[in-house]
């Protein structure tokens, strides 16, 4: 049921971040590769093309610098912090302990609202999307449960325990890469004698403990409730944050208008935009009302005619992802 899938979607989400920030060192090829023409992948290849593009995705984000010869030297040392941080097994563990606990708490309260099928569930099952299924109580909808699917909250609980099961072994995929990543990260941050430091300390029988706990314990509910104390003060200040109070320029002069540009610069930088001179002046002037009116362009501001200069790389990048995840149906 999508109730199920999206519970465990949010906390699968929480677990890949760890991941998401392991090193990657083709940076430059994977970049490459994503300018190539398009190709149509296989549809039997193509939850592997979504992940070759994703990694090329990753790859064009985060630049990692090669190791010097003194960090390579450290690799070993590094290395043994990393696999006593990750140890074997942990993301099966963090995703089942999440599943049982956080995401378990999310499922608890979808089954507290009793044995009916939601009515985006009815919907998808019926095929009926409307007024039809959006009016119907909850005594109604578990009625229509019980005709169409009898063993309905007892499919949820066996779903649940199949994801579950699923999640804890695609995650376990990300370990290896993590493991490496953290070696190295470690190997560039901290010395010959730090590394020593600290793997004596996992070598004890405390530390042994705080490293094989240390990366799980950010799903423990302890956390998690810690953490959601904080959400009103978070969002008391995300109009701040997004809508650009207080003077962060300083005493930079403010981003020049077409009148403040010389002739022979207002005649570059329309030939570069591929626009007339009157084009580029009404498309700057609009864009700065809309910026003081704390918005944007309307939609059909630039014409069919106009041209903008694109981020080749980036939005090359991003299609190659999102065309290898539209054909994985995503």
């Amino acid at each position: 049921m999508k109730n199920i899938a999206l519970v465990a979607a949010m906390g699968a989400l929480a677990l890949a971040q760890p991941a998401m920030a392991q090193d990657e060192s083709a940076t430059e090829e994977a970049t490459e590769d994503t300018q190539a023409e398009p190709q149509q992948a296989d549809p039997d290849e193509a939850g592997q093309s979504a992940g070759v593009a994703l990694a090329e995705l990753m790859g064009a984000i985060f630049s990692a610098e090669p190791l010097t010869a003194e960090q390579e030297a450290r690799l070993p040392e590094a290395g043994a912090a990393a696999n006593a941080l990750v140890p074997e097994g942990i993301y099966g563990r963090m995703m089942r302990e999440m599943m049982d606990g956080t995401v378990g708490g999310l499922f608890g309260m979808i089954l507290e609202q009793g044995d009916a099928m939601s009515s985006l569930d009815l919907a998808d099952y019926t095929g009926l999307y409307g007024e039809e299924v959006d009016a119907l109580t909850e005594e109604q909808r578990r009625e229509l449960t019980t005709i169409f699917d009898p063993v309905y909250q007892e499919r949820m609980e066996a779903e649940m325990a199949a994801m579950t099961d699923m999640m804890e072994r695609v995650f376990g995929s990300l370990e290896p890469g993590l493991r490496e990543g953290l070696s190295r990260a470690l190997a560039t941050r901290f010395s010959t004698d730090e590394l020593d430091a600290i793997n004596a300390f996992f070598a004890t029988p405390a530390g042994a403990k705080y490293a094989g706990e240390s990366l799980i314990m950010f799903t423990d509910p302890q956390i998690m409730a810690s953490v959601g104390q904080a959400m009103p003060a978070l969002m008391q200040e995300m109009p701040a944050l997004f809508g650009g109070e207080g003077d962060t320029a300083g005493d930079l002069p403010a981003p020049r208008r077409y009148d403040d540009l010389t002739p022979s610069e207002q005649r570059r930088a329309a030939e570069l935009l591929g626009v007339d001179q009157p084009t580029l002046r009404a498309r700057m002037a609009e864009a700065e009302e809309a910026g003081a009116a704390g918005g944007a362009p309307a939609d059909d501001a630039w014409s069919d005619d106009d041209q903008a200069i694109p981020d080749v790389e980036t939005e090359e990048t991003s299609d190659a992802f999102e065309e290898a995840m539209e054909e994985v149906g995503a």
